[in-house]
Formats: C-alpha cells, structure tokens, sequence
C-alpha cells in the first residue's frame, strides 16, 4: 500500500487556491494540476509499505500528541526554482511554518525506519500542479515571482492524517486509513 502522512485543508483555502491554480493554467504552461480533493500538505511520505507497516505506523500516529495551529497559506514557489519549475506550490508564511516544521519532525521521528527515507528537508508547501513540458515556462515564471507574497488565507490545522494513494490513469487517488486530532 502507497502511504503518506497529510493535514487537510479548509473549504475557504481550497477557493483561493483553485483560482491560482485557473492563473496557472491562463500561463499556457503544460501542467498537470492537482485535483481540488487532492490539495493537502504532505507531512511524511513513505510510499509502498506492507501491511504490517501500515499498522505500526497507525499505532506510532496514534502515541504521537501533536500541537494544532494555525496558519497562513502564503506565497508560491517551484521546485527545484522559479526559473526550472517541476513542481508549483504554494506555503506557509516564513512565521507560521516554524508551527509547522517541528510537527514534521515529530511525524518523521516517529516513523523511523517505516517506508522511504526522506533526507531532504521538510518544506510546507501545497502541490498546486506539476509541469510537463517547459511550453510557455517564462510566462509560468513570472506568475510565480509574482505570487512570492499572495495570501490564500489562514488554515486551523486540527488533524493529522495517515492516507493511501492509489495510482489510476485519471490521477491518484486518495483515501483516509488513519485520522489523529491534534492538541
């Protein structure tokens, strides 16, 4: 089974950034944009586990007790940069990611030796669309530069999240196996 650890996002937010992401594809950019179900921040991703993974990482979520916050989605940026995006994203306010950065670490600590081994470090950030080709990548650029301080509004982060993701053609999909309130 193919797992990551996630925080949900509010109705509100998701408004704001799914009418980036219109901007987005008004660039005439080749993107793949991530479905408005499928917007979340990805705390840990630990890809293919087994079964028996599966349950350790539920019972070692479940001993976590984890702060909530919350915080302010702001600012777009790429992976690995603006000018050569792969990846198109928006964050967190550089204030609030330090209320978002220490929960990874936890979830991270927590889930030693469960799935893949991330060693890069963690950035809050929301998948928005992921770019295909480099058509039209100057205009997707300077959409990006220019989204450096956009507010798409604040988030409460109340719960923690153990989710699948199966592969399909249309797109993956997502579901729930693990729900943890946060503080």
């Amino acid at each position: 089974m193919r797992l990551f650890v996630a925080l949900d996002l509010p109705g509100p937010v998701l408004d704001a950034l799914v009418r980036f992401q219109e901007e987005l594809t008004a660039t005439g950019a080749d993107l793949k944009q991530v479905e408005r179900e499928n917007l979340h921040f990805t705390v840990k991703f630990l890809g293919e586990v087994t079964e028996a993974a599966v349950s350790e990482a539920k019972s070692r979520l479940a001993a976590l007790s984890l702060q909530g916050a919350e915080v302010e989605l702001k600012g777009v940026g790429a992976f690995p940069d603006r000018l050569r995006p792969r990846v198109v994203w928006a964050g967190v306010s550089k204030a609030h990611s330090l209320l978002v950065e220490p929960m990874a670490k936890e979830v991270s600590a927590a889930l030693e030796g469960l799935g893949e081994n991330d060693t890069r470090p963690f950035q809050a950030h929301v998948t928005l669309a992921r770019v295909r080709s480099p058509k039209n990548a100057g205009d997707l650029s300077a959409l990006i530069g220019k989204g450096s301080n956009v507010s798409f509004g604040p988030v409460k982060l109340t719960e923690l999240k153990l989710k699948s993701s199966r592969l399909t053609p249309a797109g993956p999909v997502y579901s729930d196996i693990g729900v943890y309130p946060l503080r």
